[in-house]
């Protein structure tokens, strides 16, 4: 299945110079967590480590839809935007 990774503010700061969206191909029932292990191995391993160690902290959405388990699972055609996560005073 094919997924579309956005990824914003500091997300997209910590891949460098590297693409901010990519489509990216995912087995059938693949979770936010096996989305991360991809991204730490083939896009950025500090984001990826940071995202599963719960060092880095993003608001992650799909579709639209903040979720907040990596255990999510992704469907065909899915919008996946990782992002820094709101904050105010």
């Amino acid at each position: 299945m094919k997924v579309t990774l956005v990824l914003l503010a500091r997300a997209g700061d910590l891949v460098g110079g590297k693409r901010k969206v990519h489509v990216i191909d995912l087995r059938e029932g693949a979770t936010l967590h096996d989305l991360v292990l991809f991204i730490r191995d083939s896009i950025s391993r500090r984001l990826g480590e940071g995202i599963l160690s719960g060092r880095l902290i993003f608001a992650i959405y799909v579709n639209g839809t903040q979720v907040l388990s990596l255990n999510t699972r992704l469907r065909d055609g899915d919008r996946v935007v990782v992002t820094t996560s709101e904050m105010g005073g």
